[in-house]
């Protein structure tokens, strides 16, 4: 609360090479209505468009509001993320990405009186509009309308049916400031874990409860350049799959008993993207390279799937035609 009695509310943005979105995000922050007080915390990591002088020029025109974090080198998603949150100094700190942005003009007051009345609740997620940018579609429904009562956050992400992802999409999503207590920053920016939503996410559904609300908050953006679509061409595939896998280490560390995944079923992942990524390039010879490499796994569902289709070249080719088509279905959204 501030020196006339508000509550405080921040924003954290991070931004990278988004000048022509950037400009929508901050204005749709900026927008916001309610008995608060708006502090907007944008952590600009050394962009070569022109998104750190747009981001200047609200700055300059809201000096009151507005603080740009910038400096000499690209620090990458995580550290920037985690850097901005660090110097939010709200009460409630609300986090939306550079690309995406408020439709709500009450979406601030909304989420922070939820959670004065919801005390046990410590992550507000927002629901929204999903806009497939190549398409030039978008479609309600981001985040599902969750309550304490319904919150499953916990089961969601230590359970041994876990199948990837984050609970709610962090686009619009609100958190009490003493939540960032629970997080040691600089231990996940050590281990370079390729993701900066899912590992905090799952520390938070340790301590806390989560909710949502069913008002339409947000609008965020999908698009093939999106850092969460990464393709098998894209030059940090394999270490961004081992990153998840590392994330997943960190937390059986953190939470043993709680610990849903093996080591062999962590190595089996990897292996499978790794197997996924030599379908891709038609490379037999280094899959059947990779399957002995990886013996020790053959009780595992992945390996032994592989395994399959390694018998001749003549099934690995049916295999390969069969995963491309899956994948692009997958990432059709993106396109």
């Amino acid at each position: 609360m501030d020196m006339n009695g508000k509550i405080k509310i921040s924003v954290a943005v991070i931004t990278y090479n988004q000048e022509d979105t950037i400009g929508q995000t901050l204005e749709s922050i900026l927008m916001q209505q309610g008995d608060f007080d708006l502090e907007v915390v944008v952590g600009e990591d050394c962009s070569t468009d022109r998104t750190l002088s747009i981001c200047k020029q609200f700055e300059e025109h809201y000096p009151n509001i507005v603080k740009v974090l910038s400096g000499p080198k690209n620090l990458g998603i995580t550290a920037n993320y985690f850097r901005t949150l660090r110097a939010c100094t709200g009460q409630f700190i609300g986090d939306i990405a550079g690309d995406d942005f408020y439709i709500d003009d009450h979406a601030l007051n909304k989420q922070m009186h939820y959670m004065l009345e919801h005390t046990e609740v410590g992550v507000m997620g927002s629901n929204g509009y999903r806009f497939f940018v190549r398409q030039n579609r978008k479609e309600p429904g981001l985040n599902p309308a969750v309550t304490a009562k319904t919150d499953r956050a916990r089961n969601f992400y230590f359970s041994a049916d876990y199948k990837g992802g984050v609970y709610f999409k962090p686009v619009g999503m609100m958190i009490r400031r003493d939540m960032l207590e629970l997080i040691d920053f600089d231990e996940i920016v050590r281990r370079q874990l390729p993701v900066e939503d899912y590992p905090i996410q799952a520390i938070w559904s340790q301590h806390t409860h989560f909710a949502c609300l069913d008002d339409l908050l947000v609008t965020y953006r999908i698009y093939k350049e999106s850092a969460t679509f990464v393709p098998f061409d894209h030059p940090k595939y394999l270490s961004y799959h081992h990153g998840l896998a590392d994330t997943r280490r960190y937390l059986n560390e953190l939470f043993p008993q709680d610990a849903c995944f093996t080591e062999l079923q962590l190595q089996d992942y990897e292996f499978y993207k790794e197997f996924l990524l030599y379908l891709h390039r038609l490379e037999y010879g280094n899959a059947r390279q990779l399957l002995k490499r990886y013996e020790h796994l053959a009780a595992e569902p992945r390996y032994r799937q592989a395994l399959r289709f390694m018998r001749s070249w003549l099934h690995f080719v049916a295999f390969h035609f069969y995963k491309e088509r899956t994948y692009r279905k997958q990432g059709m959204a993106a396109l």
